[in-house]
């Protein structure tokens, strides 16, 4: 019986250029804080990230879980 692969919705696709950055460095990390991800990406101001990183959360790419007074990232997988 073949195998049928349903595409990926495009709500589940990151869309822009910093929404891929970001899912490439969950890729690599797994687990990041949105302090660290925000130094290792010095080229995008803290607001564009965190707007990226709330539709990312908003469509179910990651979650973001608040510790204390700090944000976690974590990659959720599709699959």
């Amino acid at each position: 019986m073949p195998t049928l692969l349903l595409p990926v919705p495009s709500s589940l696709t990151p869309s822009s250029p910093l929404e891929q950055d970001i899912v490439a460095h969950l890729e690599d990390q797994d687990v990041v804080t949105l302090d660290a991800l925000i130094n290792q990406m010095p080229q995008y101001s803290w607001s564009q990230i965190f707007q990226a990183v709330d539709t990312l959360a908003r469509c179910g790419t990651i979650s973001l879980r608040r510790h204390g007074f700090g944000y976690t990232l974590v990659s959720i997988p599709h699959g």
